[in-house]
C-alpha cells in the first residue's frame, strides 16, 4: 500500500464515501453533509477536533475526513467541517519518504504539540489554479496539518523553517 495512502488511513481509519442523503437523529454517531463532492456520511466518533482553529477561520473546529469520490485512484481526501459546514479544504497525506519537510522539523513539531511520533499522521492543504487549458496543484508544505491519531486532535502547524513553499507545485 503506497505511503500516502496509509497516511490517509490512519487519519481516517473509517474514511466514508459517498452516502445516501439521510437527515441527522437523535443520538445517531453520523452526520450527512452536501459537499461540493456529493453527499457524504461522517462517523462523528473519527471526526478532528482542531483546539485552535485553523489560522483565519475562527469558529470551525470540528471536521471529518473522507476520500475524494474519483474515477482514478487518488490520495487526495476531503477535510470537510462538521459544524457549521460550510467549509472545506482538499489535503494530501504527507509522504515522509519524500523527505519534502525535514525529519527533524518534523519531530520538533510533534514535540511541540505534544504528539507520539506512531501517532502522528500529516495533512497537506492542497489548491488547484487553473492556467489556461489545464489545472496546476501545489500544497502548502509550509503550515501542514499535525494529526493526533490517538486522540483525534488537529492543528495547523507554521514551520519555523522558511524552506518551505505556501505553494509547493506537485
Amino acid at each position: 500500500m503506497p505511503r500516502e495512502h496509509m497516511a490517509a488511513k490512519k487519519a481516517a481509519p473509517e474514511a466514508p464515501g459517498a452516502m445516501a442523503s439521510a437527515p441527522l437523529s437523535e443520538g445517531n454517531d453520523k452526520k450527512t453533509i452536501d459537499t461540493r463532492f456529493g453527499t457524504i456520511e461522517f462517523d462523528l466518533d473519527q471526526a478532528l477536533n482542531f483546539p485552535k482553529a485553523i489560522p483565519g477561520f475562527t469558529g470551525y473546529h470540528t471536521f471529518g475526513l473522507a476520500m475524494v469520490p474519483s474515477e482514478t485512484q487518488s490520495s487526495f481526501m476531503l477535510l470537510q467541517a462538521l459544524e457549521p459546514t460550510d467549509l472545506s479544504f482538499i489535503v494530501l497525506p504527507y509522504d515522509p519518504g519524500a523527505a519534502l519537510i525535514e525529519p527533524k522539523d518534523i519531530e520538533t513539531a510533534q514535540q511541540h504539540l505534544g504528539i507520539g511520533a506512531g501517532d502522528c499522521a500529516i495533512m497537506l492543504i492542497a489548491t488547484f489554479r487553473r492556467i489556461g487549458d489545464s489545472f496546476e496543484t501545489s500544497v502548502n508544505m509550509r503550515a501542514p496539518i499535525f494529526i493526533d491519531t490517538a486522540n483525534r486532535l488537529a492543528w495547523q502547524h507554521i514551520l519555523p523553517n522558511d524552506r518551505y513553499d505556501v505553494r509547493h507545485t506537485l
